[in-house]
């Protein structure tokens, strides 16, 4: 889950006879609600079984990466769609404060995840999808010059 990998460790043979033990039944659980990006399974398996999870001192540790790596899967399915979307909307999706909302923004911001600005005034999130539809095009026009001389390449032969 901290490499953002869809592989799920609970199903190698090793580990399926322990399946149904309490303490490997809850990581099991969520690790499913991390890759199907459910944030209220996952943060409701953590309250159930907080005893449980928080007990393993690596866990404990990385918690809250988890929890930003999933709200971060959360955020960037829910802002998809829309070219502008209220801040107060993603943070009663993601279940956290606005501030933490920013904060995480922010931080998608700058690592180039999200292509946007924040408008604090008006509590809004502008994305721009101009630039990440800019990057493919460049993609295909690298392509189609690619294939043009690899055509110009093929008549000269042929020639």
């Amino acid at each position: 889950m901290l490499m953002k990998s869809g592989i799920n460790p609970f199903d190698s043979q090793e580990a399926k006879p322990y399946k149904n033990d309490p303490d490997i039944l809850a990581m099991t659980n969520l690790v499913s609600s991390y890759q199907n990006n459910d944030i209220t399974e996952f943060e409701k398996i953590l309250k159930t079984n907080h005893s449980n999870i928080m007990d393993d001192p690596f866990i404990r540790e990385h918690i809250e990466e988890l929890l930003r790596n999933i709200r971060t899967q959360v955020l960037i399915k829910l802002i998809k769609p829309y070219t502008r979307i209220h801040i107060p909307f993603i943070s009663k999706e993601l279940n956290i404060y606005v501030c933490d909302v920013e904060s995480l923004l922010v931080q998608c911001i700058l690592d180039g995840t999200i292509n946007g600005r924040i408008d604090q005034v008006n509590q809004l999130l502008e994305l721009d999808h101009q630039k990440r539809n800019g990057a493919r095009y460049m993609a295909l026009d690298k392509w189609t010059n690619q294939l043009n001389t690899l055509n110009q390449a093929i008549v000269s032969k042929l020639a």
